[in-house]
């Protein structure tokens, strides 16, 4: 009889402790699947609600359109720049070349002319040296708008 009594008693105060969730609040209403009235506050504050999501929508639009338009300026700027520094630097080398030749059929010219004289001495060397040193500032700046070209295309790669 003793275990009736405990099961009893058990049972008792399970049933009270859910029957308090059951019991319903005393200003608590059950969802009937209607909303609540509308007043004209709630109707003007959706409606400013809506308008502003609209202009925020609009100014991300034409912002994110701004920024494309830049950043395809900024691009074809950058292209243009590369392509400059390369004709520059490819028009450098052969510009020396050029000046060279013109040297070098000067002084043939004098040769024939002062047949005593050798093509040589100081002035000479001198011009030698220099036209070396000019020559190798060409060729770093061709390699150097190797280097602007060949970083511009890595650019366009990371891009696509």
């Amino acid at each position: 009889m003793n275990l009736k009594r405990g099961k009893v008693l058990v049972g008792a105060v399970v049933a009270i402790s859910m029957g308090s969730f059951a019991v319903p609040f005393a200003n608590a209403t059950a969802f009937t699947g209607t909303t609540a009235p509308r007043t004209p506050y709630i109707q003007i504050a959706e409606e400013e609600h809506i308008e502003l999501k609209e202009k925020t929508e609009n100014k991300v639009n034409e912002l994110g359109e701004k920024t494309e338009n830049k950043a395809n300026e900024i691009g074809e700027r950058t292209e243009d720049k590369a392509h400059e520094l390369k004709s520059d630097a490819v028009a450098v080398p052969n510009a020396v070349h050029a000046e060279h030749e013109e040297h070098e059929a000067r002084e043939a010219a004098s040769e024939a002319s002062e047949p005593g004289e050798e093509h040589g001495g100081i002035r000479h060397d001198i011009k030698e040296k220099t036209e070396r040193h000019v020559d190798e500032m060409g060729h770093e700046m061709k390699g150097a708008a190797n280097a602007v070209e060949s970083e511009h295309e890595a650019h366009e790669m990371n891009d696509r």
